[in-house]
């Protein structure tokens, strides 16, 4: 064999080998990049998982505060009558509601509030109050905190006002909030300006009455004022007091 035979031979052998070691590279790296992969996906369930967990821990956590059918208060037989579907912000203890028992120009002979609760929950619970001169539609602001569209939101209202089929409708605007993140992934306070907003143009559309209690406990950003606030969700008892205030003149200027 010629000596430039030989040349021809080696170089073939050299490049056959680089190929091959560069193939076991190739494969090297396209299995470490599956092991990667799997990796961040097992992460990323972990990461899902103890979300949820923690959504649901939240969730048990909130208080089974429950306002339901007619309140049995004192009041003048000419008083007005209302009907009311709502969140914590009207089942607490301390709430606008309980405020208003006192009241003998309203009578609620009617409704359904559970804290916690979003605006399809409260539908399912809430029944008919037909002979109510007013319903009150207080709801939106877990479902703000859970991340749900202000579009389903306001067709649950629009659900509640048809399935409780009282004579006025009253819709109430969301409450302040100093908290701007959820573990939905939520702005809250953002989240309930916005709700706002659309509540506001939901009632124009449909010709209800709208209020928004919480006026002199908000601040220009939609947070509450300092003290009136015990968790930067609720009003306090005493910040509750005005905001009754104005849903009583709400609900008599809704009934007429």
């Amino acid at each position: 064999m010629s000596r430039t035979s030989h040349l021809v031979v080696l170089m073939s052998i050299i490049a056959s080998a680089a190929l091959v070691g560069t193939g076991a590279v190739v494969i090297a790296t396209a299995h470490t990049a599956a092991a990667d992969g799997a990796v961040a996906a097992q992460q990323e369930t972990v990461i899902r998982k103890d979300a949820v967990l923690r959504r649901d821990a939240a969730l048990r956590r909130t208080p089974d505060q429950v306002v339901r059918g007619a309140l049995d208060t004192a009041h003048a037989t000419d008083a007005v009558t209302f009907a009311y579907a709502g969140d914590s912000i009207t089942a607490r203890p301390d709430s606008w509601l309980h405020q208003l028992e006192g009241d003998p120009d309203l009578h609620a002979v009617g409704g359904y509030a559970h804290s916690g609760y979003r605006s399809d929950q409260v539908l399912h619970e809430i029944g008919p109050v037909p002979d109510a001169d007013v319903l009150v539609v207080e709801l939106g602001t877990n479902d703000v905190n859970q991340a749900v569209p202000v579009g389903r939101i306001t067709a649950n209202v629009d659900a509640v006002v048809h399935k409780v089929d009282a004579h006025h409708v009253l819709i109430v605007a969301g409450p302040p909030s100093d908290r701007t993140t959820s573990l939905w992934g939520a702005d809250r306070r953002a989240g309930q300006l916005v709700l706002s907003r659309e509540l506001r143009a939901e009632a124009q559309e449909h010709g209800w009455s709208y209020v928004d209690p919480f006026t002199a406990i908000r601040t220009s950003d939609g947070a509450y004022e300092p003290g009136t606030t015990p968790d930067g969700i609720h009003p306090t008892a005493a910040a509750n007091v005005r905001v009754a205030q104005d849903m009583a003149d709400a609900i008599e200027a809704a009934a007429r």
